[in-house]
């Protein structure tokens, strides 16, 4: 009796573990090779798809300001944007890293360098991207001190990283067996163009911080900086800084924008580096460009492109 008690209860536990455990095998392939939006460019990098010569990093005014194409076509070249949107530099490092894990090194790197984007997120954003890398060595790093970071249980229990997620549980079955209706990502190489018109985030901001705001440089990611521009210039690959425009009215908010660009001017010396900055540009004073302070529209992302993909043949 006791034996085919034991039987029963490791039937009954272990019949399900299996279950789940090909189940989540199938969604993390699916989603893998998918062209999802969450995962089109992750999935590009992983499986070495992307070998640019020129890879555009940065947040989202990385991801949303720089068109591949029109770089292409007006330089010549391969270009792919991996900008990140909400992430900081520590984790556009650790993507750039994955990067050359798994593609060529670039000829060339535009990098949106933003004032926000020298102090460490402190909470978990966007995570659905994520999920099927979570045990990615470099990832696991970058989420261990933030707030909402993954727990054991989702790293590890089959399928629970999935419980509020059941539209990607079926998005990674669907694609595990080539079914062929699918969701397709809008982007072009990573580049995601907003037609969208002028939202109330400026008028929040202001709101919120009258007298402005302060953004930490802190010293450990100032660092990483410039060891990052230190591997680039010794390895060959050119690195041109670039601050997209921004609507003029958000800058004296800034209170940190000096030493920000004090940063960027002593390392484009340093580095052998170029930075370009627009914040004076004509765009900035054109309202009808973007969607919000801090992001360019469609026309104004295009129109920003070609402007910069002109200022890049001058120095390369």
């Amino acid at each position: 009796m006791l034996k085919e008690f034991w039987i029963k209860i490791s039937l009954l536990i272990g019949v399900p573990v299996l279950v789940l455990s090909f189940l989540g095998f199938a969604v993390d392939t699916g989603l893998k090779k998918s062209h999802h939006p969450n995962y089109a460019e992750w999935n590009d990098l992983f499986q070495g798809k992307i070998n640019a010569d020129v890879l555009v990093s940065g947040s989202s005014r990385a991801a949303f300001h720089i068109s591949p194409f029109i770089l292409d076509t007006t330089l010549q070249v391969n270009s792919y944007n991996l900008g990140l949107s909400a992430w900081r530099f520590d984790m556009q490092l650790t993507r750039f890293k994955l990067y050359l894990a798994h593609n060529r090194k670039p000829q060339y790197i535009i990098h949106n360098v933003d004032v926000y984007g020298f102090a460490k997120r402190k909470n978990l954003v966007d995570y659905q991207q994520f999920l099927p890398y979570l045990n990615e060595p470099l990832l696991k790093r970058n989420f261990e001190r933030l707030q909402g970071n993954f727990t054991w249980s989702q790293c590890y229990i089959p399928m629970y990283k999935y419980a509020n997620d059941w539209d990607l549980v079926w998005e990674g079955l669907k694609n595990f067996v080539d079914y062929p209706h699918v969701t397709k990502t809008s982007k072009y190489k990573g580049y995601q163009a907003n037609d969208i018109a002028w939202d109330n985030q400026f008028e929040l901001f202001k709101k919120k911080y009258p007298k402005g705001i302060r953004y930490t440089i802190e010293k450990d990611v100032e660092q990483s900086f410039e060891r990052y521009l230190d591997f680039c210039q010794k390895e060959g690959i050119k690195v041109v800084l670039v601050y997209a425009p921004e609507y003029f009215e958000v800058q004296p908010y800034y209170k940190n924008k000096t030493a920000f660009l004090r940063l960027c001017h002593r390392v484009e010396k340093q580095y052998n580096c170029t930075f370009l900055d627009y914040t004076n540009d004509s765009i900035c004073f054109k309202k009808s460009l973007f969607y919000n302070s801090q992001h360019l529209n469609k026309e104004g992302a295009e129109l920003f492109s070609a402007k910069l993909a002109k200022d890049l043949q001058k120095i390369w």
